[in-house]
This record gives C-alpha cells, structure tokens and sequence, in this order.
C-alpha cells in the first residue's frame, strides 16, 4: 500500500507543478519524495514522507531506546503514551524522517542550497495527539484524503506523466 500511496502523491506533487525524485536512499535511510519546483526567482523545496496505514493499531513514531525501559513497553508498543512520552517519541521520529545529518546530506547532494519544507502525507492516525505533536514539531501535515480528492478534481491538460498516473487516472474514472 505504501509504494501505491507513494506513487500518487507522486503524481499529485508533478500536477502541482513539482519535479519529483521518489525513494531517494542511502544505506537504510530512505527519504519517500523530494519535489522542487521553481518559485520566482529561486525554488519551493518539499521533503515529503509518506504514511498510508487505513487500520492503524499503533504510533508511527517508536519509543526512544532511553524512554523503553522507563516506560515500560518495546518501542513500537500501542500502549497510549503520556504528553511527555509521546512528545519524545515524536521528536526523535522527526529527528530521523527529516532532519538527521543523513537526511540532509541527502537532500544537500540532490539539490544544493534550497530551503526545504517538511511535509507528512497520512491516511488514518490512531493517535489524534501523535498528530498534533508532529505538526507542532513543524511539519506540515496534508491528508491523504486531501491529495486524492484534488487528484480526482483536477481539470484536464495539467502535468501529467509519473507513477500514479495510471492510477490516478483510474480513480478520476471510478468517481464519475
């Protein structure tokens, strides 16, 4: 599910305008899509990650090494984590997503010098709070709902041609 989410936000980012790169990696870090597009004088750059989960049964962000013996739970436990936990876990989730010196060395080798925006593209949460935290910790959050709709609204003769083109174009055809 992940690859086919991936692949219309893809193409969604490509409609908006965007050049897109997708599953750019690095050993085990992987960042889902890059997208630059030009602003003026200079360029709108978006790291773009990619959750697609409909039946969540826990966080996306993992319990800390430090916090799991403290907290008393593994690090990927659905036990509810308190404001303070959770806060924790959710910087360190943020931590490794986007800002890692990894991370961006990453996005410094795909294009130098641009000022990047971090974005979440989701699909259902369990956690309402994990959500807040995330935004809070500034990334911008876009539903998936959202991207879809705008990918089912969208008036012919726009950039076309990713991934999820012929997905997109299926779900365009099924809500007509």
């Amino acid at each position: 599910m992940a690859a086919l989410a991936e692949s219309l936000v893809d193409e969604w980012l490509n409609r908006q305008g965007f050049f897109t790169v997708r599953g750019l990696k690095r050993g085990v870090d992987e960042i889902d899509l890059l997208a630059v597009r030009p602003s003026g004088t200079s360029f709108e750059a978006w790291h773009v990650e990619v959750q697609a989960s409909f039946r969540p049964i826990s966080y996306i962000s993992k319990i800390p090494k430090e916090l799991v013996a403290t907290f008393g739970a593994s690090g990927t436990s659905a036990k509810h984590r308190p404001p303070e936990v959770l806060r924790s876990c959710v910087k360190a989730w943020v931590q490794g997503k986007y800002l890692s010196s990894k991370k961006c060395k990453m996005r410094e080798e795909a294009w130098q010098s641009l000022a990047w925006k971090f974005f979440l593209v989701h699909a259902e949460m369990r956690w309402q709070e994990e959500l807040d935290c995330i935004a809070e910790a500034g990334i911008t959050l876009l539903p998936l709902l959202q991207v879809l709709e705008e990918l089912r609204n969208q008036k012919q003769g726009l950039l076309r041609g990713g991934a999820g083109t012929d997905i997109a174009e299926l779900i365009e055809y099924f809500t007509k």
